[in-house]
C-alpha cells in the first residue's frame, strides 16, 4: 500500500545526451510523477553532444553546469555542494543515480545528508575498453566502497549483474536486482518505399543501420573496416546516425567509399528502421544497447559484436562457429570485420532468415522490454526499500 504522503525521489544523471540512460531517466521522471514527487539533477551536455531535454514535457530539471564527464576536483567538488544542498532542501526519500559520474558524487551526497535509501543504476560501467590499468583499478575501488553504502544496485541484464557481482566484485549478489530497461515505442507513418528512396537506397539494396555516438568505445574503427571491407559489394548500403568526436575521423577512413551515407544525429530512428533491413553495431563495451532493442521493436535483426549486454539480447543463442554465433534474431560477433561481413551476406541472401529473425525479436521486445514493465519494477523497488528502510528506524 503507497504511503499517506508520496515517496520523494531525486534522480540524479551526468547530462542528458543522446543515449539510453537519459532516455531510461526522463521516461521514469515523467511515467512516475502521478505516484509520486520526482525531482531531476542533470549535468550539461558535453560540447557537440545532443540536448535530450526535449524528452522532458514537464521542463523541470535542476542543472549543475560543473558537473562535467571528466574528472576535474574543483568542479566535482563544487557539484558534489550544489547536489547536497538540494537533498538537504528536499529531504527526498530516496536517491536514484544513473551513470558512473552522478552515480559517485550523488551517492556521497546522499550519505552526507542521511538520504535513507541510496540506489544506483549501471546502465554499463567503465571497467573494460575505456581506461588503463590505474584507472581502471581506481574507479573499480571508488565502486566497491560506495556499493557498502548503497542500498540496492540495479543493472539492466543478467550478464552485467553477473559481472559486477563475479568478474568485478563490486558488490555480492544479494544487493543487485536486474531491471530491464523499458521503451515507448512508435513505428514511423510514412510508407517504406518513401522512406528509402528519401535516403538513396536503391531497389535490392540491404540498408545496414548503424546508430550511436561516435566515440571510441563504440567500435568507430571496426565500423570502418566493416564499409571498407563491404564497398565490392553492391548490394550494401551504410547509413551511420549519429555523431561525436570520432566523426571526422571516421569519415576520412571512408572517404573513398560510396556505400555509407552520413545523416548526424537523428531524434527518431523510426523511420530510419523501417527504411533499413539489418542494424549494425561495433561496440567494445554495452550495458544494454538501445539501438539493438529498437530493432527488435522494428522487426529488424542485427550483427552486433560481443560486447557486455549485446548477448542478453540474443534468443536462443548457438554454440560459436568460429567468431560467429547465431540467434533467432540475428548474429553476436567477435570483434572481426571479416565475420560480420559473413553475417551481412547470409541475410542478403536470405530474406526469409531476415524476416524469422526480425518477427522473433519484435515479439520478444513487446513481451519484455515495454515501458510500462519498466515503471511497475521500478515502483516495486521504490516502495519495498522506503518499507525496509523505515523497519530498520523504527527496529532502532
Amino acid at each position: 500500500m503507497s504511503p499517506q504522503r508520496p515517496l520523494k525521489i531525486v534522480r540524479i544523471i551526468g547530462r542528458l545526451n543522446v543515449g539510453g540512460p537519459a532516455r531510461q531517466a526522463c521516461l521514469l521522471h515523467e511515467r512516475l510523477r502521478p505516484e509520486f514527487e520526482t525531482i531531476l539533477i542533470s549535468g550539461r551536455p558535453d560540447k557537440g553532444e545532443e540536448d535530450m531535454s526535449y524528452l522532458l514535457p514537464s521542463g523541470e530539471v535542476h542543472w549543475v553546469d560543473s558537473m562535467s564527464r571528466p574528472v576535474r576536483i574543483l568542479s566535482d567538488l563544487r557539484s558534489l555542494i550544489a547536489i547536497y544542498r538540494i537533498l538537504r532542501r528536499e529531504k527526498p526519500h530516496i536517491v536514484h543515480t544513473h551513470t558512473a559520474k552522478a552515480g559517485t558524487l550523488g551517492r556521497v551526497a546522499a550519505i552526507l545528508a542521511r538520504v535513507p535509501v541510496r540506489i544506483h543504476t549501471f546502465h554499463g560501467h567503465v571497467f573494460a575498453g575505456y581506461f588503463g590499468r590505474f584507472k581502471t583499478w581506481m574507479y573499480l575501488t571508488i565502486e566497491r566502497t560506495l556499493a557498502r553504502f548503497t542500498t540496492r544496485i540495479v543493472t539492466v541484464s543478467d550478464g552485467q549483474a553477473t559481472e559486477l557481482a563475479d568478474k568485478y566484485r563490486v558488490a555480492v549478489k544479494s544487493k543487485i536486482q536486474v531491471i530491464r530497461n523499458g521503451f515507448d515505442w512508435k513505428d514511423s507513418s510514412r510508407s517504406r518505399e518513401e522512406l528509402r528512396a528519401e535516403l538513396g537506397i536503391k531497389p535490392g539494396q540491404l540498408a545496414v543501420l548503424w546508430a550511436g555516438r561516435m566515440v571510441p568505445i563504440k567500435g568507430i574503427d571496426l565500423l570502418a573496416d566493416v564499409v571498407r571491407s563491404a564497398s565490392p559489394n553492391a548490394s550494401l548500403q551504410f547509413l551511420v546516425a549519429g555523431d561525436g568526436p570520432e566523426r571526422p575521423r571516421f569519415e576520412q577512413l571512408v572517404r573513398d567509399r560510396n556505400n555509407v551515407r552520413m545523416l548526424g544525429w537523428q531524434r527518431d530512428v523510426a523511420p530510419l528502421l523501417k527504411a533499413s533491413d539489418v542494424v549494425l553495431l561495433t561496440s567494445v563495451n554495452e550495458g544494454t544497447p538501445t539501438s539493438l532493442i529498437e530493432a527488435m521493436f522494428a522487426a529488424k535483426p542485427f550483427v552486433a559484436t560481443d560486447a557486455g549486454g549485446t548477448r542478453d539480447l540474443a534468443i536462443g543463442l548457438n554454440k560459436k562457429d568460429g567468431l560467429i554465433r547465431q540467434a533467432q534474431n540475428g548474429f553476436i560477433v567477435e570483434r572481426d570485420a571479416e565475420a560480420m561481413m559473413t553475417c551481412l551476406a547470409k541475410l542478403v541472401a536470405d530474406p526469409g532468415l531476415r524476416e524469422t529473425m526480425g518477427r522473433g525479436g519484435q515479439s520478444h521486445a513487446v513481451r519484455n522490454w515495454g515501458s510500462q514493465r519498466l515503471v511497475n519494477e521500478i515502483k516495486q523497488l521504490y516502495y519495498d526499500l522506503t518499507a525496509s528502510a523505515k523497519s530498520r528506524t523504527q527496529a532502532v
